[in-house]
C-alpha cells in the first residue's frame, strides 16, 4: 500500500515527531511511505530509511501557498497514493485543496486545541473545508467535542503513540536522579514558563540545591532569560536550549513539569511518565486530565495558578529530600502510558486506514 504523510516541516516539536513515529511503524510492515515536508521551518527530526522524503521549500517565494498547492496537486496525481494522512491545520487545508480534482483518500490531523489556535471564524471555516476529508483524527475526546456536528462521525479520537524503542536508545545507561526540574517545550507564550520560573523562584530559598532546567527554543528565550535574571535565578534556572536526547534529560531529572496554557496532547508529559518522573501538569485543555489522576499518578494545578504549583513542587522536593522517592506513584505514571506503547497505538491507525483506502 502507498501512504504519503504531509507536513509543514520536520522541526523539533510534538506533531513532526508522531508523524515520523508513524511514517516508521507503517514502513515497517512493508508498506510503501513517503513524507511531503514544506519545509517552514528547518528540519531537526532524522527520517529512517527506507521512507523517502520529499521537500517543497516555497518559503521565500512570492505567493508561496499558491506554489504549496500547485507543487502537492502535482506530487499527488503523479504518486496516485492509496491514502493521504496530513498533519496541522495550514497543510491539512492545503492538501485537502490540492486532492480535491483527483479523489485522493484524505485523513487530516489536528493536533492541538483548535479554539485556542484559531479565531472563531478561522475555525467554522476550517470545519467545513473539513467536510471534504474521509476522516479527522483528533487526540482527545474534549477536543472531539469542540468540532460541530456535522463532523462528528468523521471524527476518530487516537491518542499519540509512545514510541518507547526510540526512547530507550537515548539512554544507553541508567543515569543516577539528580535535583532537577525538567520541562520541555517550545520557548512560546502557550508554554508558559513564566509560571513554572516564578514557582521556582519562591521555592529556591529553601532548597538551593535544585536546578530548573528547560529545553527548548523560540521567541522568547531573551525575554525569559530577562525574567530568570530579573528574579536573580540565573544560577539555578538555565535555558538549555534544544537537545536530541530529551528523554535522557528525563530520566536523570526527578520531577517534571507540564505548564501550558492549552495542549492537543502532551507528548512530553507521556514521555516524563514512562521516564518514571514525577510529574506536575496544568489542567490544561487537553490531554494532563486524561492522563494523570491526582495523586495516584502525578498531580494537577490550576492554569497559570503558581502559587498552587509551588505547592505541588514543595511536596515532591520535600518527599525527596526526607528519602521518599514515592516510588509508587512513579510506578503509577509508568502503567497509565502503557496503552500508548507504539504496538498498541498503530493498530488504531491500522484499522483507519483500512477503513479510509480504496
Amino acid at each position: 500500500m502507498r501512504i504519503d504523510f504531509y507536513i509543514s516541516s520536520l522541526s523539533g516539536g510534538g506533531a513532526e515527531k508522531v508523524l515520523i513515529s508513524l511514517a516508521s511503524a507503517f514502513s515497517a510492515m512493508g508498506n510503501d511511505v513517503s513524507i511531503v515536508s514544506l519545509e517552514k521551518r528547518p528540519q531537526f527530526y532524522q527520517v529512517p530509511s527506507g521512507i523517502t522524503v520529499v521537500k517543497f521549500d516555497n518559503n521565500k517565494q512570492r505567493f508561496g501557498a499558491v506554489k504549496d498547492f500547485f507543487d502537492l496537486r502535482r506530487y499527488m496525481r503523479s504518486r496516485k497514493a492509496n491514502i493521504a494522512i496530513s498533519f496541522l491545520s495550514r497543510c491539512n487545508l492545503l492538501v485537502l485543496a490540492a486532492g480535491l480534482f483527483n479523489r485522493q483518500r484524505i485523513v487530516v490531523c489536528d493536533r492541538n486545541n483548535p479554539l485556542r489556535e484559531h479565531s472563531k471564524l478561522t475555525f467554522a471555516v476550517s470545519s467545513l473545508l473539513y467536510k471534504r476529508a474521509n476522516q479527522v483524527v483528533v487526540q482527545t475526546k474534549q477536543i472531539k467535542g469542540f468540532y460541530p456536528k456535522f463532523l462528528q462521525k468523521k471524527i476518530t479520537v487516537i491518542e499519540n503513540p509512545l514510541d518507547t524503542k526510540a526512547l530507550d536508545a537515548q539512554v544507553e545507561a541508567a543515569p543516577e536522579r539528580e535535583k532537577t526540574i525538567l520541562s520541555v517545550g517550545r520557548l512560546e507564550a502557550q508554554k508558559d514558563f513564566v509560571t513554572l520560573i516564578n514557582a521556582m523562584g519562591r521555592i529556591h530559598q529553601d532548597y538551593p540545591n535544585w536546578q530548573l532546567n528547560i529545553f527548548g527554543k523560540g521567541d522568547m528565550r531573551d525575554e525569559l532569560q530577562r525574567h530568570i535574571d530579573g528574579l536573580g535565578l540565573s544560577d539555578s534556572v538555565h535555558l538549555c536550549g534544544r537537545t536530541p536526547k530529551p528523554y535522557y534529560e528525563m530520566r536523570r531529572s526527578s520531577i517534571f513539569v507540564l505548564s501550558s496554557h492549552y495542549e492537543g496532547f502532551p507528548n512530553v508529559l507521556c514521555e516524563a511518565m514512562y521516564a518514571g518522573d514525577l510529574c506536575i501538569s496544568s489542567d490544561c485543555v487537553s490531554g494532563p486530565r486524561e492522563l494523570i489522576v491526582p495523586g495516584k499518578n502525578g498531580w494537577l494545578f490550576p492554569v497559570g495558578d503558581e502559587h498552587k504549583l509551588t505547592d505541588e513542587l514543595r511536596h515532591c522536593i520535600k518527599s525527596i529530600e526526607s528519602g521518599d522517592d514515592m516510588d509508587s506513584i512513579r510506578s503509577s505514571a509508568q502503567n497509565t502510558v502503557k496503552r500508548l506503547y507504539m504496538d498498541e497505538n498503530i493498530k488504531h491507525w491500522v484499522c483507519l486506514v483500512q477503513k479510509v483506502k480504496r
